[in-house]
C-alpha cells in the first residue's frame, strides 16, 4: 500500500514586468535543502542559482523559464515564495546609530513591492542611431561571475542591457552581433551616450521596503531593504 499524497496549496501572483498572472506553490523540504546547502557554502553564485532553481520548481506554468524573466521579477517571486512557505513576518533587530539602543522590529514580506519609475527604453545616441534597451535577466550572474574589476562588470551590465540597435534604414538584433563588434561599438560611443545606458539599468525597477521606528530621542528612523541580500541576512 502506497503512502497518501499530500495536497500542496497553490497561490497566484502578478509578474511585475508584464502583469501576467502566475500560479505557484510553496517551496517544500526538497527546495529548503537546496537553499540551505547554498547558504552553507557561503558562495553568492550558489545562493543565486539555488534561488533560480527553487523558483523554477515552484512556478506552476509549463512555459515558465526563470532565465527569461527580469531580475526584479525573480526577487519579487522569491519573496512571495518565502512568505507562503515559511512566514510573511520576519523579526529582526537594529542598533540605533544615535542612542545605541537595540530595537526589535518586524518586516512583513506581504508589503514588499517592486518600485517602478517612468523610463523610456529607447535611447538616441546620435540623430540617426538609437538603442532599444531591456531589463537585465538572472543569467547576468553567470556573465559577471568571473569578472574581477568594477569596470569589467559595468561594461557587461551595459552590454547586456541592449536589445536592438537601429538607424534610419535598419534594425539590428544585438544578440546576433559578434562580440568583437559589440565591444567596438560601445567603445566608440560618446561618454554622454554611455551614461544614458548606465542610467537605464541603474533606474530599473527594484524591490524596496522601508521599516520605520522611533528611537529614544523621538527621531523617526528608517531601515531600507532593496536587494535579496538585505532580506537574506534576516533568515
Amino acid at each position: 500500500m502506497s503512502l497518501p499524497k499530500i495536497v500542496v496549496p497553490t497561490f497566484e501572483l502578478i509578474l511585475p514586468s508584464t502583469d501576467k498572472k502566475l500560479k505557484y506553490r510553496p517551496f517544500l523540504v526538497k527546495e529548503e535543502k537546496i537553499l540551505l546547502m547554498a547558504k552553507e557554502s557561503g558562495d553568492k553564485i550558489d545562493i543565486y542559482n539555488a534561488i533560480k532553481q527553487i523558483i523554477q520548481n515552484c512556478i506552476l506554468e509549463d512555459d515558465f523559464d526563470v532565465n527569461t524573466i527580469t531580475i526584479f521579477d525573480m526577487e519579487y517571486i522569491f519573496i512571495k515564495l518565502r512568505a507562503v512557505s515559511v512566514s510573511n513576518e520576519i523579526q529582526f533587530t537594529v542598533t540605533d546609530s544615535d542612542d545605541g539602543i537595540t530595537y526589535d522590529l518586524k518586516l512583513d514580506l506581504n508589503e514588499v513591492e517592486v518600485i517602478k519609475s517612468e523610463q523610456n527604453n529607447k535611447i538616441m545616441i546620435t540623430d540617426e542611431v538609437g538603442l532599444i534597451m531591456k531589463y537585465l535577466t538572472p543569467n547576468i550572474s553567470e556573465k559577471i561571475y568571473n569578472l574581477t574589476t568594477l569596470t569589467e562588470i559595468n561594461d557587461e551590465l551595459v552590454k547586456s542591457s541592449i536589445d536592438y540597435v537601429f538607424d534610419n534604414e535598419e534594425v539590428y538584433d544585438w544578440k546576433t552581433i559578434p562580440e568583437k563588434e559589440k565591444i567596438e561599438f560601445l567603445e566608440n560611443l560618446t561618454t554622454n551616450a554611455y551614461d544614458k545606458i548606465e542610467e537605464f539599468y541603474n533606474n530599473s525597477p527594484k524591490i524596496e521596503h522601508i521599516v520605520t521606528y522611533k528611537n529614544s530621542n523621538g527621531d523617526t528612523k528608517k531601515v531600507i531593504f532593496r536587494t535579496l541580500d538585505d532580506f537574506f541576512i534576516l533568515d
